[in-house]
């Protein structure tokens, strides 16, 4: 090969080298435009598009020899860049001056606000210091003691096998009572009675102070106390409208036809009984000799001798009384009024007739019109109420687990229920 074709070679991969290099120039530079590009648009994201499309154009189409042009282009964007972050600042300045301001303005009733609520606070917890534990899931605890937690779980479980479901049922008919039954004056006056009444007994036979009368019944102060009466008094009188409610017009008409009578005129002599508690000097005779005592007198009238002459004659040995008129619901024993009852007017009675007092010879004198129905019916009503709870001892749980029914008891609890099934159970029998 002659040398003039070698050069000719030589310069020809010189050439080709030369253009491979600026090719690869060329490529950095575009990549070098395109991070420009990427600048601009975390300079500014508000640009307009079309800006922004100029830009990119023409960064594209920088050559080499535009350095300076795109430098100024740069210089420009981080210009608008820096103006648009100042009135941001400046804006969010003129919102933190505007709050400063309100604060400013209003620093007395937020002062007044914020030490209103620190002083609740330190009221609930010097005046309020008890924490109570509520239910929630069950297993919150109520007190740790050696290592050992009780929940409310274990409180609820001890109190449903050592109480059943007495300490439930009183809240329940408390909240259903107090409801039918309002507090008033009546109530209170015969609670505060009941309650002086088993304070007194307790002391005159036990020596209890009212605070140990209290504590040894499990009563936290004499409030809970008078609460536990008002109830025991709410249970009675839904008893009493328990009864009437169920009376029929049919009983009602019998005890009026068997028991109502017009008032009867009555006197009578009574020849006392020695009690156990009388002492032996007591006047009073055993039960033997003063129902001979009395057969004597009956005699002694049966054979002609006045009743002058029998109150004279055994002053000593009797009691006489003046009963005056007596009605059919009279407070006299049943004893002494079934006699009475009986007996004709201007009569005495043919046997001696035994009350716990003693024994009576009875005198009716005379006896005065039966009252009507309508005028009797009230204290019928009272009595046949009286006599039905005499009668049935479990009259009062009967009438309350008919009262919880109507109000749609409905137990969560499956023990719970069991234990109140079988106390309904024990009770309706």
């Amino acid at each position: 090969m002659s040398k003039d074709s070698e050069k000719t070679n030589k310069k020809k991969n010189t050439k080709k080298q030369t253009e491979s290099k600026i090719t690869k120039a060329n490529k950095k530079k575009e990549e070098k435009e395109i991070e420009i590009v990427d600048l601009e648009e975390e300079y500014d994201e508000d640009l307009e598009d079309n800006l922004e499309e100029d830009i990119i154009e023409e960064t594209i189409k920088v050559k080499p020899k535009k350095e300076k042009q795109k430098k100024e282009k740069i210089e420009h964007i981080e210009k608008i860049a820096k103006e648009k972050n100042k009135k941001t600042k400046t804006k969010n300045n003129s919102k933190i001056n505007d709050i400063l301001l309100f604060l400013d303005k209003n620093r007395h009733i937020i002062y007044g606000f914020i030490a209103g609520v620190l002083l609740s606070i330190l009221v609930a917890f010097f005046i309020w210091p008890d924490r109570i534990a509520t239910l929630k899931d069950g297993t919150q605890p109520i007190v740790k003691v050696a290592k050992k937690t009780y929940t409310a779980n274990d409180l609820y479980e001890d109190m449903k096998n050592h109480y059943s479901v007495s300490l439930l049922l009183d809240e329940i008919d408390n909240d259903l009572l107090t409801k039918l039954y309002k507090e008033d004056d009546a109530m209170l006056e015969k609670v505060k009675s009941n309650a002086e009444n088993y304070i007194n007994t307790y002391k005159q036979y036990y020596g209890y102070t009212e605070e140990e009368f209290l504590s040894k019944n499990g009563f936290a102060n004499y409030n809970a106390f008078l609460d536990y009466l008002k109830l025991d008094y709410r249970r009675g009188k839904y008893l009493d409208d328990y009864v009437k409610k169920n009376l029929t017009d049919k009983e009602i008409q019998k005890y009026y036809d068997d028991k109502v009578f017009g008032d009867i005129n009555t006197q009578h002599v009574l020849v006392e009984v020695k009690s156990d508690s009388d002492s032996e000097k007591s006047s009073k005779l055993s039960d033997e000799d003063a129902k001979k005592l009395a057969e004597e007198i009956i005699t002694k009238i049966n054979d002609g001798t006045s009743w002058d002459d029998i109150k004279k004659n055994y002053k000593d040995k009797v009691t006489f009384e003046d009963l005056g008129y007596q009605s059919w619901d009279a407070s006299l024993e049943e004893s002494f009024m079934t006699a009475l009852k009986e007996m004709d007017n201007n009569s005495f009675s043919e046997e001696p007739v035994k009350t716990s007092y003693g024994y009576h010879v009875i005198y009716r004198l005379d006896q005065k019109k039966k009252p009507t129905l309508k005028k009797t019916k009230d204290k019928i009503v009272e009595n046949l109420i009286s006599e039905k709870k005499a009668a049935d001892s479990n009259l009062q749980y009967k009438a309350l687990i008919s009262l919880r029914k109507e109000n749609n008891i409905n137990f969560s609890d499956t023990t719970m229920k069991t234990k109140y099934d079988a106390y309904c159970k024990e009770n309706t029998k």
